[in-house]
């Protein structure tokens, strides 16, 4: 521990005084999930069927039982529901249709303030909330002193290959003081994140604890080892948004059709708002037959998808704040070479299995799906990496539930 992690803590327990013997109440704000049908599943004892990941709902449920402690969940789905039971409350609360401009930041800022009521309606000692929840700033408002506060950050502050925006820079300001001394913990996904943390604060920040997407062994081990006929079937698993990069996958296709090259076919599972509008585009340019889009695929269609593929590719534009990745990891996991834009985090962690390109750069994609799918020695070494690589996503130390443990005996609760 450094010196200045451990003037943190002792400023935090003199500020407010904690008896190590108590039993903490948790209140994790989730993001936009289905966090109510989530918590069905976990109650019967399996995983979400809609997500490969585990997803950090149910390792909060796991850490709640593990510790004996209440819990109380909410996420911002638009599908309404709560359930509650003697341990838990969970709860989907629509922040509304979506605003922009000045609306979009007076709607965050209103829901992080009825999250902060409906944990102390619920006696909270402790609130995790996700950053896709709403603004990190105003929480010192409206919470009490006596509510301690850890930040999940999933997302980087600002896109990776970009300078930080006017508004972007605001939002920085306004949460440094919550980043360095009102958070009682970070839990951070990726180092890129962390590296924003730190140039936000001048190193003067809350502790932070990192983790990394988790899975099941067994998830993958029924996934068979990638064909060996062609088409080489590359797959895309994601938001169908233009910040994704699926606008150049479609020039990546139209390249395709151009070179008269039917060796590589682009599979794309996933929804979202631009999925009518590219659908229609792939119509209107003929190829259907080289970009085939599947839609939303639950996991045991998804699993299909990956067991029918070659390699993976995620080409994520310079405009997103990506924060990981979890399709990056689920290639490794499949055993599948990834071809990825150089704003994914998840490199960092994964690299000897992935083609490295730049961001909006719809040939950079296409020569890299050529390599791969035409040298034989290539493919075989980044599948190799892949198999070296797998473990840090099985180990249960490195979850997003191992790290608010963490945080939460820090502050001398269990």
């Amino acid at each position: 521990m450094t010196q200045k992690t451990s003037h943190y803590k002792k400023t935090l327990f003199q500020a407010v005084k904690i008896p190590e013997s108590k039993t903490p109440r948790l209140f994790y704000a989730a993001g936009p999930g289905d966090i109510v049908t989530t918590f069905s599943c976990w109650q019967k004892g399996i995983d979400d069927p809609h997500q490969i990941a585990v997803t950090y709902s149910s390792q909060f449920f796991d850490l709640c039982k593990h510790l004996g402690v209440h819990g109380t969940a909410i996420s911002s789905c638009q599908r309404q529901d709560h359930i509650e039971t003697a341990q838990f409350i969970v709860e989907n609360l629509s922040k509304g249709p979506s605003r922009s401009g000045i609306a979009y930041h007076l709607q965050q800022i209103n829901y992080v303030r009825t999250i902060v009521k409906k944990a102390k309606a619920t006696k909270t000692d402790i609130l995790i909330i996700a950053d896709s929840t709403g603004h990190f700033f105003p929480l010192p408002w409206f919470a009490p002193h006596t509510m301690h506060i850890v930040l999940s950050l999933h997302c980087t502050l600002w896109p990776k290959s970009k300078q930080n925006s006017f508004n972007r820079k605001i939002i920085s300001k306004l949460n440094r003081t919550i980043f360095s001394n009102k958070a009682a913990g970070i839990l951070c996904l990726s180092d890129d994140i962390r590296r924003q943390l730190t140039e936000v604060t001048g190193g003067n920040n809350a502790p932070i604890q990192p983790f990394i997407p988790y899975y099941r062994r067994e998830l993958f081990s029924s996934i068979p080892p990638p064909p060996k006929k062609n088409p080489f079937n590359l797959l895309f698993a994601g938001r169908m948004e233009t910040s994704k990069g699926i606008y150049d996958l479609l020039e990546v296709a139209l390249m395709l059709k151009r070179r008269k090259n039917n060796h590589i076919v682009l599979h794309l599972c996933g929804n979202g708002p631009e999925e009518e509008n590219l659908k229609n585009a792939v119509h209107k340019n003929g190829v259907e037959s080289i970009m085939q889009l599947h839609g939303y695929c639950n996991q045991p269609d998804m699993l299909k998808y990956i067991g029918m593929s070659h390699a993976f590719i995620v080409p994520t534009r310079s405009s997103f704040e990506e924060g990981f990745n979890k399709v990056v990891a689920e290639a490794i996991l499949a055993g599948r070479p990834v071809i990825a834009t150089s704003v994914c985090p998840a490199l960092n962690y994964v690299r000897n299995a992935v083609l490295e390109i730049p961001p909006d750069d719809a040939l950079a994609c296409l020569n890299a799906a050529i390599d791969l799918s035409s040298l034989p020695e290539l493919y075989r070494t980044k599948q190799q990496g892949c198999l070296a690589l797998q473990e840090q996503f099985y180990d249960a130390s490195n979850s997003w539930k191992a790290a608010l443990e963490r945080i939460i005996r820090d502050l001398q609760y269990g």
